[in-house]
């Protein structure tokens, strides 16, 4: 929930949901390391790194570090081959620790295992709160990462009760969150927190459901030492009171922003284009009213937003649905469908069935 213009415009980023993007293109990263220290400085900038190498890939082994860890290996192997000079140990240091680092770095530091792993989660929470001393964080602009999990995916409620933000900046300041179809975001999450390609869609909903969204689906806890901030509803993030209370001033669907072109004359540009990846229809006007009615500081943050962090599919990602998946994840995300005012019917596969909350009651097996 980062701040994309200091005590003018706050953002609630809803994971998944272009927010990722809407963050460089306000230049929020070089913000947040404005006047901090050197050391400040370098783990904001590695934060930000990492954060932008895990949207390329779930298990990043082609990288800076891996490079450095293979060379720290080479060198430690060579030094253990030399007989003059014992070097053993300052070699097995070196090949254990390179060895170490560089599979901490890229299997175990990464969305996939923080997100779906509880102790790991908890373990790299505590690693980054106390033992980097909380040097991965900016307040300042609510970015970054302590113990409350990833500051920019914050909720509007947890950034109230955390203090971070006041009661009154809250109902004063403009806010915004993009949201978008919870049947697309749950592809989006499947590409981004699968182990591997070789994981099935299948397969990560019913260990999301049974695992993942648990701690959520029985009691409604929302804390990352529970359930990771890309389990969590959309509405939580910017309603309270389960819904009724709309926190967060301007809301804008994800499929809407392709209308949203440029400002001439001070007025907003659409596209005609009547498709989108939910399914709206621009000529609807209950479709584009939250895209014609924003508030200008709004407006101009969402112009020229590029979508950085599309993966690559191997279809379209209605085509990843069957009936089971498609009535688990409207059981898990329902209420984003009533909120967000999004149809529970998957338009554009007619071969499958409006969902049956009514028979999801029975416990799904991974």
């Amino acid at each position: 929930m980062p701040w994309l213009e200091k005590d003018k415009l706050l953002f609630v980023h809803v994971p998944r949901c272009s927010g990722t993007s809407l963050m460089k293109h306000n230049k929020v990263p070089e913000k947040a390391i404005e006047d901090k220290t050197s050391l400040k400085k370098f783990w904001l900038k590695t934060f930000f790194r990492r954060y932008a190498l895990l949207e390329q890939s779930n298990f990043p082994v082609w990288t800076e570090s891996n490079a450095a860890c293979l060379f720290i290996f080479v060198i430690g192997c060579f030094l253990l081959q030399i007989q003059d000079i014992d070097y053993r140990a300052l070699a097995i240091s070196m090949i254990c620790g390179s060895l170490i680092f560089s599979v901490f770095l890229t299997f175990v530091f990464v969305a996939p295992t923080i997100c779906r792993i509880r102790p790991i989660r908890r373990w790299y929470l505590i690693f980054v709160h106390y033992i980097l001393c909380r040097w991965m964080e900016c307040l300042e602009y609510i970015t970054g990462c302590n113990k409350h999990g990833y500051l920019n995916h914050l909720t509007a409620k947890k950034m109230l009760d955390y203090g971070y933000v006041s009661t009154e900046v809250m109902s004063t300041v403009t806010s915004l969150a993009i949201v978008r179809n919870p049947y697309a975001r749950m592809v989006s999450l499947y590409m981004y927190n699968r182990f591997g390609p070789a994981e099935p869609f299948k397969h990560f909903v019913k260990t999301w459901y049974n695992c993942t969204f648990k701690a959520y689906r029985e009691t409604g806890e929302m804390e990352d030492w529970y359930t990771p901030c890309h389990a969590i509803p959309q509405f939580e993030y910017t309603h309270d009171n389960g819904g009724k209370n709309q926190l967060v001033k301007s809301i804008v669907k994800q499929e809407q922003l392709k209308y949203l072109k440029y400002v001439k004359n001070d007025n907003i540009s659409f596209s005609d284009d009547p498709s989108s990846n939910g399914g709206d229809n621009i000529q609807d006007p209950k479709n584009f009213t939250t895209i014609r009615d924003l508030p200008v500081r709004v407006r101009d943050a969402l112009l020229g937003m590029p979508h950085e962090n599309m993966r690559k599919k191997s279809s379209p990602w209605y085509d990843y649905y069957d009936q089971e998946t498609l009535n688990m994840v409207y059981e898990m995300y329902h209420k984003d469908f009533e909120v967000f005012n999004y149809p529970p019917k998957l338009e554009q596969r007619p071969d499958l069935q409006l969902p049956d909350a009514l028979s999801l009651q029975t416990a799904h097996s991974p």
